[in-house]
């Protein structure tokens, strides 16, 4: 019986099959594990943004108007937003105490007196010490790390609050340090020689704002212009003029960045004055449209909103937003882009 094989047409017509078919499944492969990176890009952005968000509405929801000190100091900063010297947003306030009457530290310091042999300061990583007495509040600082490129978000506390505390030691260092070079890192040592890392926590990583507005007596919309929310705020400044000392509310918006493949990501063609409204950048791919509430652009530690976006940059920039300061940059400077997250809080102590 003669056997019958494939013909040399039939066979390419196979292989022509198979490639196409092959091709297909790698592509569609490939898609699927873009947008999984996505999707995990993206998660990684919501949930930074959401651990941020749950320890700052926590802490904004119990500011205090005052401090009550069991000494009767009552020199402690109930409510502080000043800049550091690279130009982004330091955050200080008092609040609440409520982990004085859940540990073992706190109760102890609750009917304690230094007197007593209770003289350590809470730090929030001595729960079991024995602290001071603290008299029910606690002070908290809200920084980006001593660096000019940084992007980790940290949080110091300590109590009791008053006069030679937290508070007063940060804005020792931005008053001595007002202003900084672009290769000026005495800064940085200033903190390192007082132990930054041992006293601030880190909140976050990746975050490139971490900024708050403020509703004063005088604010009508969360807009900017005249009748718009404040970006600093001085709580002695405010009392000594009769002026409410803390805002009615705040405002807090968080810029996470991303991973590949939607890292929003460019370096700056054309060095800026602190004054030009076009930013020009080698791309502008992942970078929000204009319009978008996520339309900012941090350049070291200025953020820029952006109402124009092309290929090659971006226009209308409204240099200084969210109360940075407005600086030059040089060419190569990198622009970084994000998702933006915003909060409104109403303060306690006016409801």
């Amino acid at each position: 019986m003669r056997r019958r094989g494939f013909t040399l047409i039939e066979l390419m017509v196979a292989i022509a099959i198979l490639l196409v078919l092959g091709t297909l499944i790698m592509t569609f492969l490939r898609n699927a594990i873009a947008i999984s990176r996505t999707g995990i890009a993206r998660g990684h952005q919501y949930e930074t943004a959401q651990v941020v968000l749950r320890m700052a509405v926590e802490d904004f929801s119990q500011v205090e108007p005052a401090p009550p000190r069991v000494d009767g100091d009552s020199s402690a900063m109930a409510f502080s937003v000043r800049q550091d010297c690279w130009g982004r947003q330091v955050i200080m306030f008092t609040r609440a105490f409520g982990e004085e009457l859940t540990t073992k530290g706190g109760y102890d310091a609750g009917r304690g007196s230094p007197q007593a042999g209770y003289s350590s300061p809470y730090t929030g990583r001595n729960v079991n010490d024995y602290w001071m007495p603290t008299g029910g509040n606690v002070e908290v600082v809200y920084m980006f790390e001593p660096l000019s490129f940084g992007t980790r978000l940290y949080r110091a506390v300590q109590s009791p609050a008053g006069a030679g505390g937290l508070i007063d030691e940060v804005n020792a260092w931005i008053n001595q340090f007002p202003s900084a070079n672009m290769d000026d890192f005495a800064p940085s040592a200033w903190w390192a020689q007082r132990n930054f890392d041992m006293r601030f926590e880190l909140v976050a990583e990746n975050v490139l704002a971490f900024n708050v507005e403020l509703w004063d007596e005088q604010t009508r919309s969360w807009d900017p212009g005249p009748s718009g929310p404040r970006t600093a705020w001085s709580f002695s400044q405010r009392a000594s003029q009769g002026l409410p000392a803390l805002p009615y509310a705040v405002r807090l918006t968080v810029i996470v960045a991303a991973a590949d493949p939607i890292l929003a990501e460019s370096l700056i063609t054309r060095p800026l004055s602190a004054s030009d409204t076009m930013v020009d950048v080698e791309s502008t791919a992942n970078f929000a449209d204009a319009g978008d509430p996520s339309a900012y652009v941090r350049l070291n530690g200025e953020l820029l909103a952006y109402g124009g976006k092309s290929d090659g940059g971006f226009g209308s920039c409204v240099r200084g937003a969210l109360g940075t300061r407005a600086q030059a940059h040089p060419i190569g400077t990198r622009a970084r882009g994000g998702e933006a997250f915003r909060r409104v809080i109403q303060l306690p102590a006016t409801k």
